[in-house]
């Protein structure tokens, strides 16, 4: 993701801290676009889906990042997110479900339509939900700027005390 890009996320992710809201932010390191969550999987389930991924053969293209929210609710968060533009999500949306498609029956199941997002933190309680509610709402619009989609990473995530430690287990080339 481009750097201009990281740091309007990361700007907004201080207006989330000045809430006053009990969210764990994501580090800037770790902000990505999520295609497909697998969950805890074995060490076979890992090889499968590295082999899979190696089949990966749909375009990418350019989307702007743009609006914010909460899944499932602005009203009820419990993830916070940047979005991409609706008239961009045609773009992500074939990468997503040919991921999907490939890594069907690898991890978890979720059957929930899918959204392309960059998760900017997780909500932990429900101290200041109304405040920080009203910012997403005040931002649904709000334009980060443009990205390149040019790969697909295959990502580990081992959670730790203090948060997630990601790490890159394969890089998949988009045409």
């Amino acid at each position: 993701m481009s750097g201009q890009v990281v740091d309007a996320l990361a700007e907004f992710q201080g207006a989330l801290a000045s809430t006053g809201a009990d969210i764990k932010l994501v580090e800037r390191e770790n902000l990505h676009l999520n295609l497909k969550f697998l969950g805890e999987i074995s060490e076979r389930q890992r090889a499968e889906a590295e082999s899979r991924l190696k089949r990966l053969s749909v375009p990418g293209g350019e989307v702007d990042v743009k609006g914010t929210g909460a899944f499932p609710s602005s009203s009820k968060p419990r993830v916070v997110w940047a979005g991409v533009a609706r008239e961009h999500e045609v773009l992500v949306l074939p990468i997503a479900q040919e991921v999907m498609r490939l890594l069907e029956g690898v991890g978890e199941n979720d059957d929930r339509p899918y959204r392309a997002h960059i998760t900017l933190g997780r909500v932990r309680s429900l101290r200041n939900l109304g405040i920080l509610g009203d910012l997403l709402r005040e931002n649904s619009g709000r334009d980060f700027g443009r990205v390149v989609l040019t790969h697909v990473k295959l990502k580990s995530s081992l959670l730790t005390p203090t948060g997630p430690v990601y790490q890159d287990l394969g890089v998949y080339p988009l045409l």
